[in-house]
């Protein structure tokens, strides 16, 4: 057991009211996801391997916690999924891990109940990342949903892609589209509200795809997954604009 994973875990629960404050647009979405990542962190305490079909029965918890505080949305197709049996469960999770696609309502199911255990996953492969600079996972394949910069020892002011499935983290190049790989200065642009410049979006002219950046040297607390999700807002602006988002996070958004 990571001690390490788990005050991530913890820490992330620990900046909802933070962000709730900044973000009170925000505050359904919020509140929900509040109870998803409790449910994560119990499932990621008793873990001991990355296995998650011996362990499918926990996707009918987290179908229970959604009828309860989900969306009227997510609450209609939890009753069809709680009537599923556990090898259904199994065969839609692996098509899901298969084709990393879904529905938005499977979807959410499918990313919440598996990045415990795919983050497990990940910190026992030990993949080495170095070089990699590519816009997918080097360990579940699937598409990054947000990026951040960071100074560390190796590189200052490095930026990083990060998937919401495993939570697997990689270097990748700074000023650079995530989808055309688009280097130029003249068509790669940066949107941010004045009062929460830790959070910007990277959009791209040549191919109409953005991303969001999470700068932790400006807000050192930021959590990426979980500013994503709670600048929904952004999200808005963007799409007005005509950009589309290279990878929608958990919610779709």
């Amino acid at each position: 057991m990571s001690i390490f994973a788990i005050r991530n875990r913890e820490y992330a629960l620990e900046r909802i009211p933070s962000l709730l404050k900044n973000y009170p647009e925000s505050k359904e979405i919020l509140d929900f996801y509040r109870h998803v990542l409790d449910f994560q962190l119990n499932v990621y305490k008793d873990l001991k391997d990355g296995d998650w079909r011996k362990n499918i029965k926990k996707l009918y918890e987290l179908l229970e916690l959604c009828s309860q505080y989900g969306s009227q949305r997510l609450k209609e197709k939890t009753q069809e999924f709680l009537e599923k049996s556990q090898e259904e469960l199994q065969r839609a999770v692996g098509e899901f891990l298969k084709e990393k696609s879904a529905p938005y309502e499977e979807r959410f199911f499918f990313i919440s109940f598996l990045n415990p255990f795919m983050s497990k996953g990940a910190e026992k492969a030990e993949i080495d990342k170095t070089g990699w600079l590519k816009n997918k996972c080097p360990f579940c394949g699937f598409k990054a949903v947000v990026s951040y910069l960071s100074d560390t020892e190796e590189v200052q002011g490095g930026r990083f892609l990060v998937c919401q499935v495993c939570n697997s983290e990689w270097l990748y190049n700074r000023a650079e589209c995530v989808r055309c790989s688009n280097n130029e200065d003249s068509e790669l642009h940066y949107f941010y509200d004045e009062d929460k410049k830790a959070v910007q979006i990277q959009a791209c002219d040549r191919c109409g795809t953005y991303i969001k950046v999470v700068d932790m040297r400006i807000d050192g607390l930021a959590v990426p997954l979980l500013e994503d999700i709670a600048s929904l807002s952004l999200d808005l602006w963007a799409s007005q604009q005509g950009y589309v988002k290279f990878e929608k996070n958990v919610f779709g958004l």
